[in-house]
């Protein structure tokens, strides 16, 4: 099949989403953008403090260069730099989402980070504070518009959906801080749809699969949108092809134009305030609700969304892994009530319950002790409606005062504020 007999191409489509909503972007998304910037930069440096983390990225950093990692002395390539970054700002599963499973912002922050360093070295283009938070807007909305058109088939068909997007996010990214023509960004696109996809049993299973994966298409991105800018070019078969992207992933055939009077996606992004999935931020938040309780679990049943319920395919995930929400809730009840005793193995003690009347961030916990008392809580994680104030107190809450200092001045960029100090900032917070 040739390029002319295919479905219509929907790279410049996806361009118009990324590049329209940077330009549209006002000071209130700016300002969202910022909050998102900040809490990755603190993400990163967190897990940085990890040293098994450190060992990886400082591994994963590769080749001396111009960009910044978190958390290492030494500088690195702008892919090396990103796929590090990437990993760091997933490794502790603190990261954003998406639509409860994709997230958006590991392909996007470390990538407009680097972008600019490099950028800033070989004076190509000296991105300004605004400049930046609008490459980050314009990131997300091709991350997002990709997953919600996607999602659920591309989870149901077994793929990861951060793995799908990750390189199209990125080479968006890319190409808005470098600014870079319709032409190559669309081309940039097309290579990166060439590196698109990982299997979802990664996070249905133990060791380090998950936290890796999503950077390595990080990475594939990146060097997409550098290939990109040197001339070479993609088809749209990556897409519409019989084989192409749609085919395998799932959703739909084409995109869309984008509606400028909808809200640019990043405020729909929500932010995590636990260490887990963006599913189980409901059931800590459940079990943070309820005073603490002592006595001998009996049953509990836990009732999800459909789609969180039956992600990474519940049944056979192994009880160690991300995904798993017996494991999840384990979690929450020890932190938060380590008052209650369960014999945690025993066959029938918990019951996962996949309820649509729920949305999709929501969850319900049913407890039933051996003394006959009974508890049904009720969690919600939607942090998408965090304004300033939410997003610099979770910075201050993560890293003290530099988390504040982080986030003033990521708001500061927009304003006029120097990115220089926001670089400083990060490379000093160790």
């Amino acid at each position: 099949m040739s390029d002319e007999t295919l479905l219509p191409d929907p790279r410049p489509t996806l361009w118009h989403h990324a590049r329209g909503a940077a330009t549209a972007a006002n000071s209130a998304t700016l300002d969202r953008a910022a909050g998102c910037l900040a809490v990755a930069v603190a993400d990163m440096v967190l897990s940085a403090r990890v040293g098994r983390h450190r060992a990886a990225a400082d591994a994963l950093a590769g080749v001396s260069g111009a960009c910044t990692v978190s958390g290492l002395s030494e500088r690195a390539d702008i892919t090396g730099a990103a796929l590090a970054n990437s990993y760091l700002m997933h490794a502790r599963l603190t990261d954003d989402s998406f639509r409860v499973a994709a997230h958006p912002g590991l392909a996007v922050v470390p990538v407009a980070l680097a972008a600019v360093e490099r950028a800033a070295q070989r004076r190509v283009r000296v991105a300004d504070g605004e400049q930046l938070l609008r490459a980050v807007v314009g990131g997300y909305e091709c991350a997002c518009t990709l997953a919600e058109r996607l999602l659920p088939d591309v989870s149901q068909r077994g793929w990861r959906v951060t793995s799908v997007i990750a390189p199209l996010a990125a080479a968006a990214t890319m190409a808005l801080v470098l600014d870079l023509s319709a032409d190559d960004a669309c081309a940039a696109l097309g290579l990166a749809a060439g590196a698109t996809g990982g299997p979802l049993g990664v996070v249905a299973t133990e060791g380090d699969g998950w936290s890796l994966q999503p950077a390595l298409a990080v990475q594939a991105g990146v060097s997409a949108a550098v290939a990109a800018s040197s001339g070479l070019r993609g088809g749209a078969g990556s897409f519409a092809g019989p084989h192409g992207l749609y085919a395998l992933f799932g959703g739909v055939s084409g995109l869309d134009p984008r509606r400028p009077e909808r809200p640019a996606a990043i405020h729909r992004v929500t932010l995590k305030r636990f260490p887990v999935a963006m599913y189980g931020q409901s059931i800590f938040d459940a079990a943070r609700k309820q005073r603490p309780v002592r006595g001998t679990l009996r049953h509990i049943s836990v009732r999800l969304a459909p789609f969180a319920a039956k992600y990474g395919n519940q049944g056979e995930a192994s009880q160690d892994s991300i995904a798993s929400v017996e494991a999840i809730t384990r979690a929450a009840l020890q932190t938060l009530h380590p008052g209650v005793t369960a014999d945690w193995d025993a066959e029938g003690l918990m019951e996962v319950i996949g309820d649509s009347a729920l949305p999709e961030l929501s969850a319900r916990l049913d407890i039933e002790l051996s003394d006959s008392r009974a508890f049904s809580l009720t969690g919600d994680g939607d942090t998408s409606r965090w304004g300033p104030d939410e997003f610099r107190r979770h910075c201050a809450t993560l890293l003290g005062d530099t988390g504040g200092h982080l986030y003033d001045a990521a708001v500061a960029l927009s304003r006029g504020g120097s990115v220089d100090r926001l670089f400083d900032l990060w490379r000093a917070a160790r």
